[in-house]
């Protein structure tokens, strides 16, 4: 769209923000027969039925985060925590039709086969950081249902960062990117990392790009690992890709109601999720930063390597566009967009 033309990157003509749409195909009447009575009568039916099922499901999680609230702070209290919130993150990701997540390690080395046989990357442990892009919330649930994160929020200016709770996680892609974080909430990574291995939280989940996408490029990731006090040497990094497939509506979320989006994509019978994780020992290592390598060794700029390699993972291409571009153009797209309410 012209109006929005300001968004579009320059260098690759890739318009990141907007709803992702299908190819238009030609279609025999049958088919457009079904694609009615999918879209006006099956479907809001479908989406109905599910979303009653995932407030059932979030008032389930609710009411596991209470129970354990009661339990005295100990490894008990740590794994029920971790075992309900999974549960219920995969429950709520089938109910939405992500009946099989295709999830595959693979290798970006030449010369080595990139498959479900490449060497499985290592579990992230407690205060490990996992990065990858962000395209819808659904990225929230499926992390939540394998490692039960701490999610953070990354200051654009400071690169310094503060947790937020799943909640707000889920939300987050619906509303403003926060310019700056309260100075008092904002800490470096690495008393977060080490706060998150001392008790046993799980891994950090850092999105570098610092707001979501259409799934169709990358923006400009944020040098998190510039300031040497967010680089924690016992912190291992893991990178992931997200990709939906989709061929009526894309499970890619960067604009608009969040609760309309939630309900078309029930609309739909099923929907898929790719998930590229990279092989164990290819993603760059903290130790080998200028922080902490020797001097007779050529160190790892930590924030390119991490872009490279995030960008071979996915296979997209990295705009010049950033978080602070999204930013503005939610502001831009909202104010056109009367009556609209943030959820």
């Amino acid at each position: 769209m012209e109006k929005y033309s300001k968004w579009r990157d320059a260098g690759t003509g890739i318009q990141p923000f907007l709803q992702p749409i299908p190819a238009r195909t030609q279609q025999a009447g049958l088919q457009r027969l079904l694609n009615v009575a999918k879209n006006y009568a099956l479907g809001p039916l479908l989406a109905t039925t599910r979303v009653l099922a995932l407030g059932l499901t979030a008032s389930l999680d609710l009411a596991a985060c209470a129970i354990g609230s009661l339990i005295p702070p100990s490894r008990l209290k740590r794994l029920w925590q971790r075992c309900t919130r999974s549960v219920c993150a995969r429950l709520a990701l089938l109910i939405m039709g992500f009946y099989v997540i295709d999830t595959k390690t693979v290798s970006l080395q030449k010369g080595r086969r990139s498959s479900a046989k490449a060497k499985a990357a290592g579990a992230p442990q407690s205060g490990d950081i996992i990065l990858a892009n962000h395209v819808s919330y659904t990225d929230i649930l499926y992390l939540v249902a394998r490692f039960n994160p701490v999610f953070v929020e990354v200051d654009n200016a400071s690169m310094y960062a503060r947790p937020i709770s799943l909640w707000a996680a889920l939300r987050a892609p619906g509303r403003l990117t926060p310019a700056l974080l309260p100075a008092k909430d904002a800490q470096p990574l690495s008393r977060i990392t080490q706060n998150a291995r001392l008790q046993s939280l799980g891994p950090l989940v850092v999105f570098p790009e610092n707001a979501t996408t259409n799934g169709r490029a990358l923006l400009q990731l944020l040098p998190v690992f510039e300031e040497a006090e967010n680089q924690d040497e016992k912190s291992a990094l893991h990178l992931m890709a997200f990709k939906y497939p989709f061929a009526a509506f894309s499970p890619a979320y960067s604009v608009g109601n969040q609760l309309v989006h939630l309900f078309t994509l029930c609309c739909q019978v099923y929907n898929s999720m790719a998930v590229r994780v990279l092989e164990d020992g290819e993603a760059p290592r903290v130790r080998e930063s200028a922080v902490f390598c020797a001097n007779d060794v050529e160190p790892v700029d930590l924030d390119a390597a991490v872009a490279e390699k995030l960008a071979q993972l996915s296979r997209l291409r990295m705009t010049r566009m950033s978080a602070m571009d999204k930013r503005d153009f939610l502001a831009f797209y909202y104010k056109r967009a009367k009556g609209y309410r943030s959820i």
